[in-house]
C-alpha cells in the first residue's frame, strides 16, 4: 500500500465516522431514570449521526461505547444497547448488540473498545467485545435500556457511541 493510499483509507475512516450520544450532565433531564428490563419492549433512543452530508445512518459498526452514570441512590445497573424496539423476547435478545453485564457501578467511567484493554483509578476499559455490526430497525435511532437493581434516584451521566459507517 503506497502512502496515498494509506491517506485515501484514513480519509475514509474519517469522513464515515459514526457518532452517537446522550447526555444529561447535571441529571435534571431524567433521560437515565427509566428502569427497562431485557424482558420489556425498549423505549428510549440516542439519535445516530454521521459527518457524510445528506445521510442518516442505518449500518454501522461500534467500535467505542463509553458509558458514566452517577446515580443518587445507591443501585447498579446494566446497559443494552439495541438495534430496534422489539416485544418478542427471541427478537429482542437478537436485537442487543452491547450488554454492558450486570451491577455497573456509579461514578465509574467504563469504555468498550476495539482493540484496547486496561483498568485504573474510576475507569474500567475491557476488550473482545467490539466491533460489532449494527443494523438499525430506524435509520438514525439506536435503542438503549438501563435495567436498574432499584430506583436510581436523579442520574447524571451519559453514553456515547463512536463508530463507521458501512455500505
Amino acid at each position: 500500500m503506497t502512502t496515498i493510499d494509506t491517506v485515501k483509507v484514513a480519509t475514509n475512516r474519517i469522513a464515515s465516522a459514526v457518532i452517537a450520544e446522550k447526555l444529561d450532565y447535571d441529571g435534571t433531564g431524567n433521560v437515565f431514570e427509566t428502569d427497562q428490563t431485557i424482558t420489556d419492549t425498549a423505549t428510549l433512543t440516542i439519535d445516530v449521526t454521521c459527518n457524510v452530508p445528506n445521510v442518516v445512518p442505518s449500518r454501522f459498526e461500534i467500535t467505542e461505547v463509553k458509558y458514566w452514570m452517577n446515580q443518587t441512590a445507591a443501585v447498579t445497573y446494566r446497559l443494552y444497547l439495541l438495534e430496534g424496539p422489539t416485544a418478542d423476547n427471541t427478537a429482542q435478545a437478537s436485537d442487543v448488540v452491547f450488554d454492558s453485564g450486570a451491577a455497573q457501578a456509579d461514578s465509574t467511567e467504563y469504555i468498550y473498545r476495539e482493540g484496547h484493554t486496561g483498568s485504573w483509578a474510576g475507569l474500567t476499559t475491557v476488550d473482545g467485545t467490539l466491533p460489532v455490526i449494527v443494523d438499525l430497525h430506524t435509520p438514525g435511532k439506536l435503542y438503549y435500556m438501563l435495567d436498574w437493581s432499584g430506583a436510581p434516584g436523579d442520574t447524571p451521566g451519559y453514553i456515547k457511541i463512536r463508530g463507521r459507517l458501512l455500505k
